[in-house]
């Protein structure tokens, strides 16, 4: 609610900004006058209505979003391309260890990202963090999950890592893990150490598309679209659903009644610009 009244008022702010930079331009000849009457009272009013239909056609996008996110189709083998959740336990053939901490695991992705600072480019003054890739290591290239209602595989690398809620440990270390090491790295200061991994029985909930490998086995994969996200993650204990899903939909709500007050704030500036300037 914060958010939104703060751009509320900057909206407001905005026009009057405006308004107040065309008493500068009264006194112009009439020419630059008459050009500066048809930017602020056409121009701009013109393409504030634009922006507000735009933002006016993602509202029903959002909405869906937040309702799709917690009300997918339940899932079954035969609702092939459906927008279904799956809730079933993670099953690996054999244990793991993370690389890093020793623990065993079914399943484990681990990154080390090199950090250092360079100067801004110029006019801008002070340093910028840099930022660079050193490993991604991943004991599997798909996750089993099962259920009383069957099986289906993940692909770890088809969800990004905002979408892949595990189990997970990250820190910041002034040295670079042995696996990770490179022949030049004087100026990386410092490692970003993560592992995401899961245990063996683990709930986890994969939400997607429903799709048919070639080989006849289930896949839940992202659908690339607003309305139907698309996610991996870890069941909480005594949860029916995770933490992730409730971000995704109050983030999708919040959206929703940021994109109304734009809409509704939009024409409202280009009315009061048109009744300044004529």
């Amino acid at each position: 609610m914060v958010a939104v009244i703060g751009k509320s008022i900057f909206y407001l702010l905005l026009t009057a900004g405006l308004q107040y930079v065309g008493l500068w331009f009264r006194d112009w000849p009439n020419s630059e006058r008459d050009f500066l009457q048809l930017f602020f009272s056409c121009i701009i009013p013109v393409g504030l209505t634009a922006l507000a239909f735009r933002e006016w056609r993602k509202i029903g996008a959002f909405k869906k979003r937040a309702w799709m996110a917690e009300h997918p189709d339940s899932f079954s083998p035969d609702k092939i391309d459906c927008y279904v959740r799956f809730t079933g336990k993670i099953a690996a053939a054999q244990t793991h260890r993370l690389p890093f901490s020793g623990k065993e695991c079914a399943y484990c992705l681990a990154t080390v990202v090199a950090e250092w600072e360079t100067k801004k480019k110029k006019p801008a003054n002070g340093l910028e963090t840099q930022r660079k890739p050193l490993l991604r290591e991943q004991s599997a290239a798909e996750l089993e999950l099962t259920d009383k209602a069957g099986k289906v595989y993940v692909k770890a690398e088809d969800f990004t890592k905002n979408w892949l809620a595990l189990r997970s440990t990250e820190k910041t270390q002034g040295s670079c893990p042995a696996a990770a090491a490179t022949q030049d790295m004087r100026k990386y200061k410092r490692y970003q150490v993560a592992e995401q991994f899961l245990l063996q029985g683990d709930p986890v909930v994969a939400q997607g598309r429903l799709a048919l490998n070639r080989d006849g086995r289930l896949f839940i994969k992202p659908t690339r679209r607003l309305e139907f996200p698309s996610f991996v993650a870890l069941l909480p204990a005594r949860s029916k659903v995770p933490d992730l899903l409730q971000t995704i939909a109050s983030k999708a709500r919040s959206d929703a009644w940021d994109r109304r007050i734009r809409t509704v704030l939009l024409p409202v500036n280009a009315l009061l610009l048109l009744y300044f300037w004529f």
